[in-house]
């Protein structure tokens, strides 16, 4: 074991390409669209009429939305600012629109929004923004390999496929599509498979593998379908963009630069789950259906699933637990709950995957980077992390890492 290569993730680079709205904002500007929306369907134009249908929408985000109790603002790129919004007669209305490419409804004639192909152009605009940031130092050398991870949106030739063209490097592009909320862990174990590759002589050496999420779930809302299941993804799911690298953990050291170096890896699909999250293409967006089992189901294997992968690194699941970090992906506040009960873990253990739910809201497979970017600062020298995250399938995924 000792000859072998070890691997660790490092370079965490986030971007912010639109200030994070505030979720009581984003709550009250999607449920008046919502309104208007249910408005112009049913034909409703009589005064009280329309007073009831916005009450009748109040009390469905009141029951359904993700409150600030749990989330305080989000980015969120395909969506109105508060300075675009005014009202006239009671009634909000956007005053001044985004460009083109950002504006996806209009609540007077078409509430059901752009076409999908039109959502991709916006996706196309923003991703190619996204990487100018990721790689805005030109002279930088560039990674043997890219992937490119999105559930959001799908172009050829990608916007990873641009970059590497306009800057002419040699650099190989590899999509990582579709997978959701755990998108990030496929990616790691194809990067990990790269190097591991390169060192068997299977292909040239390689030295840094690049994994660069975009992910911009504002471009698929949705404000004609008023389910519990629709309001939930809509006041939950907000945008994501990060970069980050694998590389090999000797010439991190040589470059003084921290990670997380990868000890195991473990992926399985839950059985008797596949129809609990599905993600979908549709006319106009992506459409996401959630069941009321999904945080059931997670609580019912997480902890067989945990116990294999710290089994995998080597260590004891009754006493590994007590004194590592974890970054679980929020995909809402009870499943953090749920593992946490599952587990018999700490608040303090949990902190950052929770704070990063309440200020960045759940950016699917971006978030699980985010807050490994998060505890790489915060985590001491040798320290433990536990990173799982879940999604379509349904999917439970999931690294030991240490730091280093």
């Amino acid at each position: 074991m000792g000859d072998l290569p070890s691997f660790a993730l490092a370079k965490f680079k986030p971007v912010e390409l639109a200030p994070p709205v505030a979720q009581r904002f984003t709550l009250e500007v999607s449920a008046d669209a919502f309104f208007k929306a249910h408005c112009l369907l049913n034909n409703i134009e009589d005064k009280a009429a329309r007073a009831a249908a916005k009450d009748m929408v109040r009390q469905k985000f009141d029951k359904y939305a993700v409150s600030t109790d749990h989330i305080k603002r989000r980015q969120l790129i395909f969506f109105p600012r508060r300075e675009e919004i005014s009202f006239h007669d009671g009634e909000l209305s956007i005053a001044n629109p985004n460009e083109a490419h950002l504006r996806l409804f209009d609540t007077e004639k078409d509430p059901h929004g752009a076409r999908l192909g039109l959502r991709m152009e916006g996706f196309a605009k923003v991703a190619d923004d996204a990487f100018a940031q990721m790689y805005e130092d030109e002279d930088a050398p560039a990674p043997d390999d890219l992937i490119h991870v999105t559930c959001s949106g799908y172009l050829s030739p990608s916007p990873a496929e641009r970059l590497t063209s306009m800057r002419n490097w040699e650099t190989t592009v590899t999509h990582s599509y579709h997978m959701g909320c755990y998108g990030a862990f496929p990616a790691v174990r194809m990067a990990h498979g790269f190097l591991a590759s390169s060192r068997c002589g299977v292909t040239p050496p390689k030295a840094q593998i690049d994994i660069a999420h975009t992910e911009l779930l504002s471009a698929h809302n949705n404000i004609v379908d008023l389910t519990a299941e629709n309001i939930i993804t809509m006041t939950l799911f907000s945008d994501g963009l990060i970069k980050y690298s694998l590389c090999d953990e000797a010439e991190l050291q040589r470059e003084g630069e921290p990670g997380f170096r990868i000890l195991s890896m473990h992926e399985q699909v839950l059985p008797g789950s596949l129809d609990d999250m599905t993600w979908t293409p549709d006319a106009e967006q992506f459409k996401m259906s959630l069941t009321p089992m999904v945080p059931i189901m997670i609580k019912k294997h997480v902890g067989a699933f945990v116990a294999e992968l710290v089994a995998r690194a080597g260590l004891d699941p009754e006493r590994a637990y007590k004194d590592m970090l974890f970054a679980v992906h929020p995909g809402g506040p009870k499943i953090v709950e749920h593992v946490q009960d599952a587990l018999e873990l700490t608040d303090a253990q949990f902190a950052v995957s929770r704070d990063v739910l309440r200020t960045r809201g759940n950016m699917s497979s971006a978030t699980i980077p985010t807050i490994l970017s998060r505890l790489l600062e915060e985590a001491s020298v040798g320290q433990k992390v536990v990173a799982i995250g879940f999604g379509p399938g349904l999917t439970a995924t999931g690294m030991t890492l240490q730091r280093v």
